[in-house]
């Protein structure tokens, strides 16, 4: 008999589980959401909202992330389902391990439940030395003074953007936003949008 905790059955069914989808082919699907650790999980959301057209009944968690540094970072897991949470540590532990060869650390710091959501925040650590590269990447390109893009030319290439300011005040719309919404301009963006995702309040903070 084996004298094993629900957490830690939990999480060896994660790892699993992202080892069982490797002989599938969808390592590939994962593969794709960026060269590093970060980028995976900054992608999380952007994965599952393409699952949805595979798997149209899908109950994704959320996922967001801050404070990264080159050490890891925060990560806040929104679900509405309970008792995932130790199976989602250890998919991103193998995720982190199988795709990334680095080994993650994770610290649950918060858990409660808001509004029949789970809400949890952890301390992912790992080496995250991709950060520290793309933040000095952006300060080398400062200090070369390129040119800014034009605003023009900027709504050109994003026509479905929304540009607003400190107090939620909708400032500028792309091109095919317009013609759904010709009147926004002006606006408090709450009261045209709502965030789907990631699951956060709504502020200029967040």
């Amino acid at each position: 008999v084996l004298n094993i905790s629900e957490k830690e059955f939990l999480e060896q069914m994660g790892k699993f589980f992202v080892s069982f989808l490797g002989q599938y082919g969808y390592d590939r699907v994962l593969s794709v959401l960026g060269r590093h650790m970060r980028d995976f999980l900054n992608g999380l959301d952007n994965l599952h909202e393409y699952l949805k057209f595979s798997y149209s009944r899908l109950k994704a968690p959320s996922f967001f992330c801050e404070n990264e540094s080159a050490t890891g970072l925060t990560l806040h897991y929104r679900s509405t389902r309970r008792g995932f949470l130790w199976y989602t540590v250890g998919q991103i532990k193998e995720v982190g391990s199988h795709f990334y060869k680095t080994d993650v650390e994770i610290e649950v710091i918060r858990e409660e439940v808001k509004m029949n959501t789970l809400d949890v925040t952890m301390k992912l650590t790992f080496n995250n030395s991709a950060f520290q590269s793309e933040e000095n990447n952006h300060i080398a390109k400062i200090d070369k003074a390129m040119l800014p893009v034009q605003p023009h030319l900027f709504l050109q290439i994003f026509p479905f953007c929304v540009v607003f300011d400190e107090k939620l005040a909708i400032k500028s719309i792309g091109d095919s936003l317009q013609n759904v919404f010709p009147k926004c301009i002006g606006k408090k963006i709450l009261d045209i949008f709502d965030v789907n995702r990631p699951i956060i309040d709504f502020s200029w903070k967040s």
